[in-house]
């Protein structure tokens, strides 16, 4: 069963909520790689690469399940974060936006670059599942492309 769902552009306002999503989405991978999860350190980093033009909230029915954000660069996009809340994981909706990223992409003639961290390898076997493969390594991440 697929969940449906909307994407709506970021605002200012939704700073709050996007972090909440990422600490939702990211805490215990960034304590298996790094050790700890320091909410003022992790609070400041998303502050400073919250960029709203770069955000889209899913929305399932009016609440935030999560977001993308993707940077069109000259060579390629950039899937920079696709997160969700816990309850909105394996209904289908990571898989829909990845698709969208990727018909996007193809439409502009580019590759979909991102980077997964190494401990998260639901998020690598979904990025796997949909084309792409890894092209670089690094100790914590791999680095991934698809098309």
């Amino acid at each position: 069963m697929t969940i449906a769902f909307h994407l709506r552009p970021a605002t200012a306002d939704d700073l709050a909520i996007t972090h909440a999503v990422t600490e939702d989405a990211m805490r215990d991978y960034v304590v298996q790689t790094w050790g700890v999860w320091d909410a003022d350190e992790q609070f400041a980093k998303h502050r400073s690469n919250f960029t709203p033009e770069t955000h889209r909230l899913i929305m399932v029915g009016g609440e935030v399940a999560g977001f993308v954000a993707v940077e069109d660069l000259p060579t390629h996009l950039w899937l920079v974060k696709l997160y969700l809340f816990q309850r909105y994981r394996n209904g289908g909706i990571g898989s829909q936006v990845l698709q969208s990223v990727l018909a996007d992409a193809r439409a502009r003639h580019k590759p979909v670059r991102l980077r997964v961290l190494r401990v998260n390898e639901r998020a690598r076997a979904l990025y796997g599942r949909h084309g792409f493969r890894v092209v670089e390594e690094a100790p914590e991440r791999f680095f991934m492309e698809c098309c």
